[in-house]
């Protein structure tokens, strides 16, 4: 068969363009071609190095583990402990209640005072008897009388000392009998002083108030006298403190 030498062009062409594109073929895969990436990420693997300790701990310094601290608690009755791995041991003590209470109790506790014969006396040294006795001054003397209208001399000291909330016999010789005896130079205010006058013992009665001074009521009713005065210097015969 005659082939054209126009059909032969036409075929040398197509061959060499097919060849032309067969050895570019290589060239277009190496540039188009991407790196293939790893699709899963790096796992980290323990080292197999343990120098020293059980496999679990280098595991757990590996892994970066840290442990919660265990905290144990120790409870008495005089102290608390209280350690934790790593740690000193810390002691709080604490103190009983019992010597609190007995310290509480001794610092509270005050001394308790019993009533003497002594203590007794400072009820006769009231100001307030002295300063009642002494306000009846100038009510008049009369024979067995009892009130602001007229006393004797123990009916006056009853009255006053009864103000004050002591109960007194009614007669100077009964007085004469109660309290405890007090020698003259150990006179207190509000002492009772007692004379011998129109009779032997007790028979006139008054209040001391100082100073060897005293106040009765005597005939010239209500008045204040002196251990010392000419009347009565000789006929004293002692004091009581009810």
């Amino acid at each position: 068969m005659l082939i054209s030498s126009s059909v032969r062009m036409w075929l040398g062409s197509v061959t060499l363009s097919g060849l032309l594109l067969v050895s570019s073929l290589p060239v277009f895969a190496a540039t188009q071609t991407a790196p293939i990436r790893p699709l899963m990420k790096p796992t980290r693997v323990a080292s197999t190095l343990v120098p020293t300790g059980t496999y679990t701990e280098a595991v757990r310094k590996q892994m970066q583990w840290i442990a919660r601290p265990v905290i144990t608690k120790t409870v008495s009755t005089s102290a608390k402990r209280v350690s934790a791995p790593g740690n000193p041991v810390a002691v709080s003590t604490v103190p009983a209640k019992t010597t609190q209470t007995a310290k509480s109790t001794a610092k509270n506790s005050k001394p308790v005072q019993v009533a003497t014969s002594q203590q007794k006396a400072s009820r006769s040294e009231s100001s307030d008897l002295v300063d009642h006795a002494l306000s009846l001054q100038g009510v008049r003397y009369v024979f067995g009388g009892t009130s602001r209208s007229g006393f004797d001399c123990s009916g006056y000291t009853q009255y006053v000392f009864r103000g004050s909330g002591i109960s007194l016999p009614r007669t100077a010789a009964e007085q004469f009998r109660v309290g405890s005896s007090v020698s003259r130079s150990q006179l207190q205010s509000g002492d009772l002083v007692f004379f011998t006058t129109y009779a032997s013992g007790a028979s006139h009665v008054g209040i001391y108030i100082g100073g060897g001074s005293f106040v009765s009521a005597s005939n010239s009713g209500v008045s204040i006298s002196n251990l010392d005065s000419g009347y009565y210097a000789n006929r004293y015969l002692g004091g009581r403190r009810p």
